[in-house]
């Protein structure tokens, strides 16, 4: 059975190389969708073998009155033209582990596994070191076979919905997701490398955050200020969620660092929202 490998970039030459050299050898399909890149990332996809799918100002930041591709939308335009029989969605600052990709390679050499989809185990680095508290330990469903799977549309942390109605004939022994299970190989996630990418990342998520908040809202609906609690209450809280409840002490500085980043967000995301009002 063949692979498809689906990723999206927007100026990501930095980490590309890295997350297709996890991959090489690994997929029979790489399609890559990208935002208009200008610093060699389309280049480094061409240079791997991979399909560039031109996706149009979507690397824009989010700013008022803006319509643009979210980061679901623009994945699931690529699960759509995947042509693989199964689907791994990764991302550019993402890196395959041995043991995942030969995890991988046997589902894939396979011809009749039952198991729809995969949830993979995160491990997360901050500045270059793995952290293992405040909330940075989780699994997502990433390898799903062709058709059985769409991409949530949300511009912020989309997730993989299976969708057994696509496939008719599928046989189910019981409802819900008794078609997922989890392997044991990791996706090394590198998404917080330098401090100054770590203010760029969570400051455009608050922009993010803030026009989703808005765009929820129904039409004609009297919109409400965020009051004192959302503004002044909301960062502190999350910062001690994530550094006091979720042990991100344990992670020492860097697990501080990674609760403030948290914190900042949660509390700039209402800031924002009191401005676009």
């Amino acid at each position: 059975m063949t692979l498809t490998i689906v990723m999206i970039t927007f100026n990501s030459a930095d980490v590309m190389e890295g997350a297709l050299k996890s991959v090489e050898g690994l997929w029979d399909e790489l399609l890559v969708g990208d935002a208009g890149s200008t610093d060699g990332t389309v280049e480094l996809v061409e240079k791997y073998g991979g399909k560039i799918i031109e996706q149009k100002n979507a690397g824009s930041r989010v700013k008022p009155g803006m319509t643009i591709p979210t980061l679901g939308e623009r994945k699931q335009e690529l699960v759509e033209k995947a042509k693989g029989d199964w689907i791994l969605v990764l991302d550019a600052d993402e890196r395959v582990s041995p043991k995942l990709a030969q995890e991988i390679r046997r589902i894939t050499n396979h011809h009749k596994i039952m198991t729809v989809a995969y949830r993979i185990p995160y491990q997360n680095y901050v500045f270059g070191k793995p952290v293992y508290w405040g909330g940075e330990k989780y699994a997502k469903v990433r390898l799903f076979q062709n058709g059985y799977a769409k991409i949530s549309p949300e511009a912020l942390h989309e997730d993989v919905i299976i969708d057994f109605l696509q496939k008719p004939g599928f046989r189910r022994s019981k409802p819900g997701f008794e078609h997922i299970s989890d392997l044991r190989g990791v996706i090394h996630h590198h998404s917080y490398r330098t401090p100054r990418q770590l203010f760029t990342k969570f400051t455009r998520y608050a922009w993010t955050a803030a026009e989703m908040l808005i765009q929820k809202q129904k039409p004609g609906f009297r919109r409400s200020k965020p009051g004192f609690d959302t503004l002044f209450l909301y960062g502190p809280h999350m910062f001690v969620a994530r550094f006091v409840k979720e042990k991100g002490y344990k992670d020492g500085w860097r697990g501080l660092v990674l609760a403030l980043a948290f914190g900042y967000m949660e509390g700039l995301t209402y800031w924002l929202l009191l401005i676009r009002k």
